[in-house]
């Protein structure tokens, strides 16, 4: 199994947990990934000596980073990111192990060579059960679509890696890791901005679009849309309505611009809130915490109906997920009448 290349340059930062006390490993840790990437908070997953380490090269906002760590959940909630000053797209190479990713209700899973992003903007989680490697390009948002303007607001998008295009990707990755601290500071924006394009035509191909498909102001609303949802989830109120006057267009228009990102804006809404419901569920500082309550905490009116989506959307009960039941596929479900 190939592994991330490690650099052989001292100019790159390492932070890494050999060094640390046993029993601060875990705390060390997520420090450090927050220092690497920008705010985040991680869950371990086995009760073990806990090995990370992350090594990352920066110039400016631009960031390539290479990751190697044991089983942990990594989450980026909505309080981390009113508390960030910068806004990112950060683009994954799974080069070991397996790992999950959700945003926006979207799971992908990462074998070896696969690749995706998330939106710093956007709530997201990595879930990893057993040790893994990672590439990790993080990029200023408005950087990135600059060359790809039909991406903002899109969900994670998974790229194969047996793709030629993703092998490139990849393969440029690897190499900007291995030799990039070494390179004359004044050349790297280039050989950065090289790999990005390459990331853009992988999209593209991927998906079929083409960047001059989506108009700037349309983009803007949209993102614009999504980001009033996102601060007002918790209210009860929040309706495709309330969304229309807050932004300033007409509500057909926001149904045309949710129809075009594949959701109408009430199941956007809907999605947002189940899946900040599901990520409180399974914290474990909040495992004393009434299930009812998380449900109306996120904008539930009705607790019967929060059980019945959570049901008919995870496959588990709440109950039963904060057991520590897997969520399942949506097919073949059967009613749930625990709660």
């Amino acid at each position: 199994m190939e592994k991330t290349p490690r650099p052989e340059n001292a100019n790159m930062r390492t932070l890494e947990t050999d060094d640390i006390d046993v029993s601060k490993r875990f705390d060390y840790w997520q420090k450090a990934i927050t220092e690497a990437f920008l705010p985040l908070e991680s869950e371990q997953v086995e009760d073990r000596n806990f090995f990370g380490r992350i090594q990352v090269a920066k110039v400016g906002h631009l960031g390539v980073s290479s990751l190697a760590a044991d089983a942990q959940i990594v989450r980026r909630s909505r309080k981390l990111i009113r508390s960030s000053e910068t806004s990112s797209l950060i683009f994954i190479c799974q080069t070991s192990g397996i790992g999950t990713i959700r945003q926006d209700y979207q799971e992908i899973t990462l074998k070896e060579g696969d690749l995706t992003f998330v939106d710093s903007d956007r709530p997201y989680e990595f879930r990893f059960d057993d040790a893994f490697e990672q590439a990790v390009l993080q990029v200023p948002k408005d950087h990135f679509l600059e060359r790809c303007r039909w991406i903002a607001g899109s969900s994670p998008i998974w790229l194969d890696g047996k793709a030629p295009l993703t092998q490139m990707v990849s393969a440029n990755l690897k190499t900007l890791l291995r030799v990039g601290a070494s390179l004359p500071k004044e050349c790297l924006p280039q050989v950065f901005d090289g790999v990005i394009d390459l990331l853009s035509s992988a999209l593209e191909d991927a998906t079929g679009e083409m960047s001059a498909d989506e108009t700037q102001p349309r983009m803007q609303h949209l993102q614009r849309a999504k980001r009033y949802i996102l601060n007002n989830l918790k209210e009860e109120s929040l309706s495709p309505g309330t969304v229309a006057i807050a932004c300033g267009i007409s509500a057909r228009y926001l149904r045309n611009l949710f129809a075009g990102d594949g959701h109408t804006v009430s199941a956007w809404i809907r999605m947002q809130r189940l899946e900040s419901a599901r990520m409180d569920l399974e914290r474990k500082h909040r495992a004393s915490v009434p299930i009812n309550q998380i449900a109306y905490r996120w904008g539930f009116s009705s607790y019967t109906h929060f059980c019945r989506l959570f049901k008919s959307t995870y496959g588990v009960s709440p109950t039963e997920l904060r057991r520590g039941k897997p969520a399942t596929s949506v097919d073949n479900r059967q009613p749930s009448t625990e709660c």
